[in-house]
């Protein structure tokens, strides 16, 4: 005989002894009642997997109303992760970070657990996950699956950060009930040793772009600490002659499309910024030496648009070797300005402002090896001044005969 539990749903013990529970989940296309049946072998546990049931049904039905945009309340991590970028992402955030999630979900993510649901996802799922990639994620043999090495670091936490905002959008929509991504542990990221040149290197460097023709570009940049992106945007109505100041205010980048221009990431990177006399002499004759309308200060010979930021990497090592200096980043170029502006005594607030920092104490904190080197130059000097000053009061003492 069937049995009313608590209004929702009824319950009814078979023939065959089990407890039988069922209840409706709406009508099919001939308008007859659809019925969902749960088993169980005691009274007591048919009732509260049957109450489990309806609250699960009931949870679908509200997502179902709420997220229109969902075809099946419990998407799969592949189906989710689209309508996460198509609808949070796209248009939203950077087109740079959109692209980079993007390749993230494709390369990494979704090939390995794309096809679960995401109500399963656990953190051990997500940890194992993020640890593949860190230790043997890449592929050298995909056809006999044999691993190679593992991804850095940096690249796994830069995929742990896109997975788990997707999953943290999945919660706020209360398609689960936590981010299963905020219990994952990655190893400490290992700050590298910073590469810098050293004055008398940075002179053979600079000799060896006059012969390469790219004097300027590499003057300017030693003597501002521009962005790549930043110094590749310039134009020359960029550059204020009477005020020897140029405006920064947009950065190239490659994109799936091609070169992209786009405004910088924070307001902060958005500023003026001083040029020397002898910087301002040498952008007036390379603009001289340029096709009268050229807009770009520094176009790429080939196409006449904007240089690939590759290009000027490639081309950059092969200065170093020529000139006989270390190899480093074009990056590192801007940590060389930085450190000797630092080195000459500029203070931190105005190379942090040319550097385009938010914060002058990511500036400190980013350049404190140096800084630690100066308040031990400062310490010695006062040392020494007191001591000099010690020695003199101690001449001037008069002594008396005993």
């Amino acid at each position: 005989m069937a049995k009313r539990q608590n209004g929702k749903g009824t319950l009814r013990k078979r023939s065959d002894g089990r407890w039988e529970g069922r209840f409706n989940i709406g009508v099919n296309e001939n308008g007859k009642p659809k019925v969902k049946y749960i088993l169980a072998k005691t009274q007591a546990e048919c009732a509260r997997k049957l109450k489990a049931a309806i609250e699960e049904y009931e949870h679908e039905k509200e997502i179902a109303e709420r997220c229109t945009f969902l075809t099946n309340p419990n998407p799969t991590l592949s189906e989710w992760s689209a309508i996460w970028l198509s609808s949070y992402c796209k248009g939203i955030i950077r087109e740079s970070t959109y692209e980079n999630y993007a390749y993230f979900f494709e390369r990494y993510i979704n090939p390995r657990i794309g096809e679960m649901e995401i109500r399963n996802i656990s953190t051990i799922i997500c940890q194992q996950l993020l640890m593949e990639l860190y230790t043997h994620g890449r592929l050298i043999d995909t056809s006999q699956g044999k691993a190679g090495t593992g991804y850095s670091l940096k690249t796994v936490k830069n995929v742990k950060i896109a997975l788990q905002s997707c999953l943290q959008k999945a919660e706020d929509e209360d398609l689960i009930s936590r981010n299963p991504v905020k219990g994952v542990k990655l190893p400490k990221l290992q700050k590298k040793e910073m590469k810098t040149l050293k004055v008398n290197e940075l002179s053979a460097f600079l000799n060896e772009t006059i012969r390469s023709d790219c004097y300027e570009f590499y003057f300017l940049e030693i003597t501002t600490g521009l962005r790549l992106g930043e110094i590749l945007a310039l134009e020359w109505e960029d550059l204020d002659e009477e005020n020897k100041t140029i405006r920064v205010n947009k950065q190239v980048r490659r994109s799936k499309n091609g070169m992209e221009v786009s405004t910088p990431k924070t307001q902060a990177s958005i500023r003026t910024i001083s040029i020397s006399d002898e910087c301002l002499r040498l952008l007036k004759g390379l603009k001289a030496k340029q096709p009268i309308g050229t807009k770009l200060m520094f176009p790429s010979p080939v196409t006449g648009t904007y240089y690939d930021p590759k290009s000027i990497t490639y081309r950059l090592h092969r200065i170093q070797r020529r000139a006989g200096v270390p190899q480093i980043r074009f990056h590192d170029l801007r940590h060389s300005f930085a450190t000797l502006s630092i080195e000459q005594g500029m203070d931190i607030k105005t190379i942090s402002h040319m550097l385009g920092h938010t914060d002058a104490g990511f500036t400190m904190n980013t350049y404190m090896h140096v800084t630690d080197s100066m308040q031990q130059n400062v310490a010695d000097t006062m040392g020494e001044l007191l001591k000099s000053k010690k020695d003199e009061n101690e001449e001037k003492i008069i002594k008396f005969p005993a």
